[in-house]
C-alpha cells in the first residue's frame, strides 16, 4: 500500500507537529506500507532523521496560500499510483480522485471566528467542511472534535475515527545536561511559570498576562513561548509589564528544558481539538494549570488543576495556589507523568494505518 501524505512543516505549531511526528511513526512501523511525503519544507523531515521513500517538496510562499497549496500537492501525485492520500491539516485537494483521509484538528474557526484572521477564516469556513465531504474518512483528535464534526457539520458518525494525538520523544521528565545552559541562552531565571502555543486571541493569554501582573508574585517570572498569529499584535507584547517574557519560538529542545523547570505551565485556551502543549507539559513533569473544557479533560485527566472559569479572576487564584504550594506542584507532577504514559506516537501511527486499510479494502 502506498500512502501519500500532504503535510505543512513550515508553520510550527500542533498541525505540523502532528504530521511531522505521524510520519516517523509511520515509518518505523513494520509492514508492507510505502510512505510519499508532500510537504513544504524537505528539511523539516530530513533534519529529524524521519525515514520515508520519496518526499516531493512544494514551497508555501505564504500561509494564506495553504488552500492553493494543497491542489498542488494533489496534482503532484497524479503519476505516483498511490493507493490512499491523507491531508493532515483539514483540507484536501479536489482534483484527487483516489481515496482520500482528511484530519480535522478542531473546528474552532466556527465557533470562535473572531479569533482568527479574515482570509485564515473564509479559507477554514470554506475548504474544511468541502475536504470533510469529500474524505472517505476524517480523523478526529479527541471524542470531542468528533462531536463537534457531527454537530456541526452533520458528519455521519460511521466515516469518523479518533485518533488521540501524544507527546514527542523530546518532552520528558528527566532532566537534560544542556538544561540550565538553555535556560541561560534565553535569558530565563528561575522561578518561572510558562505558557506555551500560538499567541492569538482564542488562547486568552491577554487574560494570563493580566492575571499574573495582579498578583506581584516577585520574583516569580511569566514566560511566553510560540510563534505569534500574523495580525495579532496584543499590547503585552508591543510594551511587556515586569517579570513578563516573550521568547518567540523556540526548538524542542529547549521547550522541554522550559517545561521542566517551569513553577506550572499555564493555558487559559477557549477552545481546543486536542490540546497538544498540555500533554507536553504533562509528559515533562510541568504542573498544569487548564480550563475544563472542550478536548482538555480528555487529555489531562485528573492530572490538572482546572480553571473554573476563564477570566483573570480565576487564573490569579490558580496561579497563586499553585506557586505558593509545592506539595501540589509534586502532586501534579506525578499524575502528569503518569497520564502522559497513556499517549503514544506508536499507538497513533498503528489506528491511522488501520484507517488507510479500511479505506483502501473499500
Amino acid at each position: 500500500m502506498r500512502i501519500a501524505i500532504s503535510a505543512i512543516l513550515g508553520i510550527r505549531g500542533g498541525p505540523a507537529r502532528y504530521a511531522a511526528e505521524l510520519i516517523r511513526a509511520l515509518a518505523a512501523l513494520p509492514g508492507s506500507h510505502e510512505l510519499l511525503v508532500v510537504c513544504d519544507d524537505a528539511s523539516a523531515l530530513n533534519a529529524a532523521g524521519r525515514p520515508v521513500r520519496e518526499v516531493v517538496e512544494i514551497p508555501l510562499r505564504h500561509p494564506w496560500e495553504q488552500g492553493f497549496w494543497e491542489e498542488r500537492a494533489g496534482a503532484a501525485l497524479r503519476a505516483k499510483g498511490v493507493d490512499v492520500y491523507h491531508g493532515t491539516k483539514g483540507t484536501l485537494p479536489v482534483a484527487v480522485r483516489i481515496p482520500r483521509v482528511v484530519t480535522v484538528h478542531d473546528l474552532a474557526v466556527f465557533h470562535q471566528p473572531e479569533s482568527f484572521a479574515p482570509l485564515q477564516r473564509i479559507h477554514q469556513k470554506v475548504l474544511v467542511p468541502l475536504s470533510v465531504r469529500l474524505a472517505h474518512r476524517v480523523i478526529a483528535d479527541s471524542e470531542h472534535a468528533r462531536q463537534d464534526l457531527l454537530r456541526t457539520l452533520r458528519t455521519p458518525h460511521e466515516k469518523i475515527a479518533v485518533v488521540p494525538l501524544a507527546a514527542s520523544d523530546v518532552f520528558h521528565a528527566e532532566a537534560d545536561s544542556g538544561d540550565d545552559e538553555i535556560l541561560r541562552v534565553f535569558g530565563v531565571d528561575r522561578p518561572y511559570v510558562l505558557y506555551a502555543g500560538t499567541l492569538q486571541p482564542r488562547k486568552h493569554v491577554e487574560s494570563l498576562v493580566e492575571a499574573f501582573v495582579s498578583l506581584d508574585l516577585a520574583p516569580v517570572r511569566l514566560v511566553l513561548v510560540g510563534r505569534r498569529r500574523p495580525g495579532y499584535a496584543p499590547s503585552f507584547l508591543q510594551s511587556p509589564p515586569p517579570g513578563v517574557h516573550y521568547l518567540g519560538e523556540v526548538p524542542d529542545r529547549a521547550l522541554a528544558a522550559l517545561y521542566r523547570h517551569a513553577l506550572a505551565f499555564c493555558s487559559p485556551s477557549g477552545y481546543e481539538g486536542f490540546g497538544l502543549s498540555f500533554l507536553e507539559a504533562l509528559a515533562c513533569g510541568c504542573p498544569v494549570i487548564a480550563p475544563r473544557h472542550s478536548s482538555i479533560p480528555e487529555v489531562v485527566g485528573e492530572a490538572a488543576l482546572f480553571l473554573p472559569a476563564v477570566d483573570r479572576e480565576a487564573i490569579a487564584a490558580a496561579l497563586r495556589r499553585v506557586c505558593g504550594d509545592a506539595a501540589l506542584r509534586e502532586q501534579l507532577r506525578r499524575k502528569g507523568i503518569e497520564r502522559a504514559r497513556l499517549f503514544s506516537w506508536r499507538r497513533t501511527a498503528e489506528q491511522t494505518l488501520a484507517v488507510y486499510r479500511e479505506v483502501v479494502s473499500g
